[in-house]
């Protein structure tokens, strides 16, 4: 039965996307617009190797995969309690056969994958750098560079990928500057960069990134993409991406 999967403390969530759901902590770590948008922004072919990086619940690697109608797709996720909900989750949609969650740290990735193996890589990392924090619980971790940071996670991923292989991230607008030199200093040229404004009038919050392992330098910058109207509601183009009339 379906209802097994959802334990006590825990909902069920609509993802608004071909009736996927999303089991998540009623008190724990919760997806927010940042991860249908990335998931929104990154493509792969069917074949690709695709992996999902800091997976969390799972909501990337589940839209990602489906939007891209993709045979495989692996979530791979350091806490375990976030790493079940995704294999809940996962079975809850009946994709099974075609997501598996991998429970481990993402400095094993080149010994899951091996090296230069993965096509594509989307990451979702926790924005915020240690000193902000002291918590050490599974929020904390998932939003706090507690476990790892922006240069562990381009070190990885540029071994994993292929030659031309692309990462797609999302992360906060005000650590730009790092997030380019990280990716540069291993082989990951930024290609596509759009950023994010949570309401018109507003400062950007928020940056979506396509880097190609290996590719020539040029980077083309798309329109902003804005969230929410200056009366607070969703813009056309949010409502597109969450498949809302």
């Amino acid at each position: 039965m379906k209802n097994n999967l959802v334990h006590e403390g825990e909902r069920l969530d609509d993802l608004e996307y071909n009736d996927l759901k999303l089991i998540q902590n009623i008190k724990g770590y919760k997806f927010s617009t940042d991860s249908v948008i990335l998931a929104n922004f990154g493509h792969a072919r069917p074949n690709d190797v695709y992996v999902d990086l800091c997976s969390g619940s799972g909501v990337v690697a589940i839209l990602f995969s489906c939007k891209n109608n993709l045979n495989k797709a692996y979530a791979l996720e350091l806490q375990p309690a976030l790493a079940d909900m995704a294999k809940r989750s996962i079975e809850f949609n009946g994709l099974e056969e075609k997501i598996e969650v991998i429970n481990d740290d993402l400095l094993n990735l080149d010994k899951v994958f091996g090296c230069e193996k993965v096509d594509v890589i989307t990451v979702n990392p926790p924005y915020n750098e240690v000193g902000e924090t002291s918590v050490t619980d599974e929020i904390a971790i998932a939003t706090h560079e507690l476990k790892t940071n922006l240069e562990t996670i381009a070190r990885v991923s540029s071994r994993a990928l292929k030659f031309g292989g692309k990462l797609y991230m999302v992360h906060r607008a005000d650590r730009l500057a790092s997030i380019i030199y990280e990716l540069k200093k291993n082989k990951l040229e930024p290609k596509v960069m759009r950023v994010v404004y949570p309401k018109v009038g507003k400062e950007p919050n928020l940056v979506l990134i396509e880097a190609k392992k290996g590719a020539k330098p040029g980077l083309k910058i798309m329109q902003p993409l804005i969230l929410n109207n200056e009366d607070g509601t969703e813009t056309e183009e949010l409502k597109k991406i969450y498949s809302r009339k």
